[in-house]
Formats: C-alpha cells, structure tokens, sequence
C-alpha cells in the first residue's frame, strides 16, 4: 500500500500516486508535483526541505518532523536479522 503525499495529507487534498525521495537521512512521500518541486529546489537536508512548504497562513512547514522509520536506508545488520532462539531454558514445555 503507498503512503500518501505527506504535502497533501496535512492540507486535506485527495491523495495522488506518490513517489519516495530520499533528503538527507529520510525518505519522503510525495505525489509527483510536489516531487517536482523537491527537485528543482535540490534541498541539502531536511531543515531546507521544510522551508519549500510552509503553511499557507502560518509559520509552520506542512512536513512534519517526523517520519514512520523506513528501514530501507539503513544498512543491513552485519549479524544478520533477529531471530526467535527458541524456548529459554527454565520455561516450561
């Protein structure tokens, strides 16, 4: 399932097809004009990726601080995933 634009969302306007781009250390959701727009800027980091959407009557950007994790853009664990070892030892079978 795509998450929506995260532009669109906190203006309540009806969700496009999004595209993810990667700024700075996250990755964000946005719907293709807004990606756009994200491009021509070419933002260095998140701070100047918050200054492109500013509220339309206020002082706060329409991107939150925030962000679900995405996991895809950190690297891979060297120990390899996390599994279950089992029952421990004093459980009862």
């Amino acid at each position: 399932m795509s998450r929506p634009c995260e532009v669109c969302a906190s203006l309540s306007q009806d969700q496009r097809k999004t595209r993810r781009l990667l700024v700075g250390e996250r990755i964000v959701s946005l719907c293709d004009e807004h990606a756009e727009s994200v491009r021509n800027a070419d933002p260095g980091n998140l701070e100047e990726l918050r200054e492109l959407f500013p509220e339309p009557d206020g002082r706060r950007s329409l991107l939150g601080r925030r962000s679900p994790l995405d996991r895809r853009i950190f690297p891979p664990r060297p120990e390899g995933r996390r599994r279950s070892e089992g029952r421990r030892h004093d459980d009862a079978s």
